[in-house]
């Protein structure tokens, strides 16, 4: 009788482990990088000197990327005119509408050079689009650039 409640539960523990194998998805890690022609920024061609490395046709309002419950997500910036001398800090991250799928409804940056935000989204319903705006500054040959800039990409929750 021992043998058989034994063997029961070895059955038992491999299904469970099977099951929770199969099941499971791994969290994954995006890197989100905000190319700017840093030399010829200003507060009116932000969104026009910018961009993600979307395909043609595709705005920066347009740009999103799907992302799972506990995936983390790195935004980051580099120069595309002048990457050995010039800085893009990604400063925040700021949800614009929809559930909120972070920790805060403002996401601040590390403090490191360059300045990025790293967060994990922690929830949101497959399907679901959020709306949020990176804030950035550039630094041109380690001057500040002035103004704070604004970009504002989609996430797309998915299962």
């Amino acid at each position: 009788m021992k043998t058989n409640k034994s063997i029961f539960i070895l059955v038992a523990v491999v299904i469970l482990i099977f099951n929770t194998n199969c099941f499971s998805q791994e969290s994954e890690t995006h890197y989100i990088t905000l190319n700017v022609e840093t030399s010829t920024i200003n507060s009116q061609n932000e969104s026009a000197v910018s961009n993600f490395g979307q395909g043609e046709g595709i705005s920066n309002e347009d740009f999103e990327i799907s992302v799972r419950v506990g995936d983390t997500i790195i935004w980051q910036g580099q120069s595309s005119s002048s990457p050995d001398k010039d800085v893009v800090n990604i400063v925040s991250i700021n949800y614009e509408g929809a559930p909120n799928i972070f920790d805060e409804n403002i996401l601040k940056g590390d403090g490191g050079f360059p300045e990025r935000v790293v967060r994990t989204v922690v929830g949101g319903k497959e399907g679901e689009f959020i709306k949020y705006k990176i804030s950035f500054t550039v630094l041109n040959n380690g001057n500040k650039r002035q103004g704070t800039y604004h970009i504002d990409p989609k996430i797309i929750i998915k299962n």
